[in-house]
């Protein structure tokens, strides 16, 4: 469900992010563009149901 939400977002839909659940702990892996993507992808996993906690290791590329 996350995944989904994050492919729904525009401004996230066409950033590889990698997903990993387990017991409603989310762990975000890979790059964001800018700081406000990397939040807006915390908040939308933060908001699926289920979902306990967010660890955002999404990385903010350079250039």
């Amino acid at each position: 469900e996350v995944n989904t939400a994050l492919a729904k977002d525009p401004n996230l839909s066409a950033l590889k992010i990698d997903v990993d659940t387990a017991k409603g702990r989310v762990v975000l892996h890979g790059k964001a563009p800018d700081p406000a993507a990397r939040d807006r992808a915390t908040q939308l996993a933060q908001n699926v149901k289920g979902v306990v906690s967010v660890d955002n290791q999404l990385v903010i590329a350079k250039g």
